[in-house]
């Protein structure tokens, strides 16, 4: 009898053990089930969010070209027209990119010094790869560098395209972070000078995204030409090198060296204004 109760209870315990580990098991494939759930309910928000913000914006079918604009697809400083004159210098950047950023701490002044002086004439080609790309390898068409480069575009259509310009990149997030709606609608045309029927123009044209076109074609130039990366300084065809590979300086951030480095280009270059 002892032995039997003994086997009695050892199968009862094995029972019992296996009953629990099924019922773990299932708590596990109902909590990944409802993981799953959860997981396709948020895309499916997230797509009828995004779906609904396009559709709220709506891309105008009236594209827009900036008045200073080049056939290149840049937008001249201080609406200043190249002259086989002078040197003209070629700005690609992304209004995210870090280094962007730091060469206009440093060169931005003295080049727009040069530009006021009739020294030198500039354009910014303004692309937007740092949005990135989508899992079908098309790029991200909504992001904040392109909706920044919208925005610094109908700036210029108000006539504060340098001074936006320059308030987007002291205002830079963290790479990654983007820029908000309300700072470039809002914020940044407040402090560029954007005011009254200025301001209320400049936020129906971002709002309609008037430019797109105009920056669509620009990244399409960038990709076109091969270029590598921002920022990237042209000159007659010629690539600005400001620093060697030990990171020593070629170009120091002054009127004077700036405009002889630009100078040298232009004339190496053949004196070419389209690059």
């Amino acid at each position: 009898m002892a032995n039997n109760s003994s086997l009695s209870k050892r199968a009862a315990l094995r029972q019992q053990q296996e009953q629990d580990e099924r019922s773990k098991r299932n708590k596990r494939i109902a909590f990944a089930g409802i993981g799953l759930a959860v997981a396709v309910v948020l895309i499916v928000i997230g797509f009828v969010a995004v779906s609904a913000f396009t559709k709220a914006q709506g891309i105008t079918a009236d594209q827009l070209t900036p008045p200073n604009a080049t056939d290149r697809k840049g937008i001249l400083m201080d609406a200043k027209q190249p002259s086989a004159d002078k040197p003209h210098l070629v700005v690609y950047e992304d209004y995210q990119c870090p280094a962007c950023k730091v060469r206009e701490q440093y060169y931005g002044p003295v080049t727009e010094k040069l530009v006021a002086e009739d020294k030198i004439t500039v354009e910014v080609r303004s692309v937007y790869f740092l949005d990135g790309k989508k899992l079908d390898g098309t790029r991200v068409e909504d992001g904040p560098s392109k909706r920044a480069a919208i925005a610094a575009a109908a700036a210029d259509e108000v006539g504060k395209y340098r001074q936006y310009h320059d308030v987007v990149y002291k205002n830079q997030p963290t790479e990654g972070v983007g820029y908000t709606d309300q700072q470039l609608r809002e914020d940044f045309a407040k402090e560029a000078g954007i005011e009254g029927d200025d301001l209320a123009k400049f936020q129906k044209r971002y709002n309609e995204r008037a430019y797109d076109t105009f920056v669509r074609d620009a990244q399409a130039r960038f990709d076109e030409d091969k270029i590598t990366g921002t920022p990237t300084y042209i000159v007659s065809g010629q690539h600005l090198q400001f620093a060697n590979d030990a990171g020593e300086a070629l170009i120091q951030p002054t009127e004077d060296d700036l405009l002889r480095a630009v100078t040298e280009a232009w004339n190496a270059g053949g004196k070419k204004i389209e690059s």
